[in-house]
């Protein structure tokens, strides 16, 4: 490992990525999180739990919200297994105008009822590292150690159907961006099989991404998704590095509320579960600047702005448990 990829390692482990907290001192006016896009970016990212089939049932009131967003390539993890391409690229069709037609996307095939999707207005080309990542035999014995009979029963068709991501190259402009959406695994208990196949969730999707950035020429790696960080932040931690160069590692955008102090993405009001930080995207900073990084919810706007994009405040809260996180980038030199 080199030292560049340990020092990010070591930031996360240190607290530097806020895990479980989610309010903080809040940001200077001029270095808060914005709706519109920052001068100088060259694309826009935006990732999101979609809670399953709440992304096309639900369709009219996610159209709003990503109107208003407007990305240029999106991450989304729990998309409804089963869903065709079309039936995902329809609901993102026309945000610009009639004329906005043009969406690639590729669904991985791993996930059972959830699946990770990459979408871009740019071409995207699935990834044969990631077609399917499956639990090896070793795998599957050590979850099945930790596991009740019933637990057991209930849970191992889900693990038969593979790890729930999504992967594909984005060719920006020449430029060619890895693309990956991920679900983690989510609970946590006693014994703690969750964190177990986290772990081993992300060992997987790690192994894949080496092999593709030491066979393929790629520019920039974008990771994003649901982490679900409930037990520890080893899962985001060890996602982070080693990678062959010059992409050594992948660090998380600090995403902010509009209102620049709360970083939390999973509404737990309501429910037995805290209210905290979930949801990470992530990128390679040897390559890419984060310019804007914003945890968007509609709570955070005015009167005036909900009227302008056709929304409530509890529209987040009625599409997803979880808030998209947007990000602007631009190349470094």
């Amino acid at each position: 490992m080199s030292l560049r990829a340990s020092r990010f390692l070591l930031l996360i482990l240190l607290g530097a990525v806020p895990l479980p907290a989610f309010s903080q001192p809040a940001l200077p006016d001029a270095l808060r999180p914005a709706i519109g896009r920052r001068q100088g970016i060259a694309f826009r990212v935006l990732s999101w739990n979609v809670s399953g089939a709440a992304f096309t049932e639900q369709a009219a009131e996610y159209r709003k919200i990503l109107r208003l967003l407007d990305p240029d390539v999106l991450l989304l993890d729990e998309v409804e297994g089963g869903r065709s391409p079309d039936e995902i690229a329809a609901v993102v069709r026309g945000l610009r105008g009639a004329t906005d037609t043009t969406w690639h996307i590729v669904i991985g095939a791993g996930g059972g009822y959830q699946r990770g999707a990459v979408l871009s207005r740019h071409s995207v080309t699935p990834v044969p590292a990631f077609a399917r990542l499956h639990y090896s035999a070793g795998e599957m014995a050590e979850l099945r150690s930790l596991m009740d009979d019933a637990t057991w029963t209930r849970t191992k068709p889900n693990l038969d159907s593979g790890i729930a991501v999504g992967a594909g190259i984005v060719d920006l402009e020449g430029r060619q961006i890895l693309a990956i959406a991920i679900d983690l695994q989510s609970g946590a208990g006693t014994p703690d099989w969750q964190e177990a196949r986290r772990l081993i969730e992300v060992r997987t999707i790690q192994q894949a991404m080496q092999q593709v950035l030491r066979t393929t020429r790629v520019d920039a790696v974008l990771v994003a998704g649901d982490f679900n960080v409930v037990s520890t932040g080893m899962p985001l931690a060890r996602i982070t590095n080693p990678y062959p160069e010059p992409h050594v590692a992948v660090v998380p955008a600090l995403a902010i509320h509009l209102d620049g102090s709360e970083s939390w993405t999973w509404d737990g009001r309501g429910t037995p579960y805290p209210t905290q930080a979930l949801d990470f995207s992530l990128y390679s900073p040897g390559s890419l600047e984060p310019l804007n990084a914003l945890a968007f919810s509609s709570e955070d706007l005015s009167p005036e702005a909900l009227a302008a994009a056709d929304l409530r405040p509890g529209t987040s809260r009625l599409v997803s448990d979880h808030l998209p996180i947007v990000v602007d980038y631009r190349w470094r030199r």
